[in-house]
């Protein structure tokens, strides 16, 4: 009885020593993950014509840019950043408004012009 108390004692001494690591803050973004998986979510709006597709992704990809406009940057840097994913995120809701209406004709140009957005945004704010 004594040794199985010591062998559990030992045992759970280990395990807070070689335990799970440290919790992650649950408010933090890691904006590389993000960022990486908004540019799957935008290959896959590239590759698509039929609107119900481009939507699905449009959704996904709005709901990244809203966690990454939550993300911190260089410092000074900020205000501007966030400013750069409000007109992202405005334009994308734009483009789900547009496909919500039926009004596929308008479609490739959004997208031209969320790309062109999306560009100069990358441009602006590379490390």
């Amino acid at each position: 009885m004594r040794i199985q108390a010591l062998l559990l004692t030992a045992a759970l001494g280990l395990s807070g020593c070689f335990g799970a690591s440290e919790p992650v803050n649950q408010g933090v973004v890691d904006l590389q993950r993000t960022m990486k998986a908004m540019g799957k979510e935008w290959k896959a709006i590239n590759g698509s014509d039929d609107p119900a597709v481009i939507a699905t992704h449009l959704a996904n990809l709005h709901q990244l840019s809203s966690d990454a406009s939550r993300a911190m940057v260089r410092k000074g840097a900020q205000p501007d950043y966030e400013a750069a994913m409000w007109e992202f995120l405005v334009m994308v809701e734009g483009i789900q408004a547009t496909i919500a209406a039926g009004d596929a004709d308008n479609l490739p140009a959004q997208i031209k012009a969320l790309d062109d957005l999306r560009k100069t945004h990358h441009n602006a704010f590379k490390p």
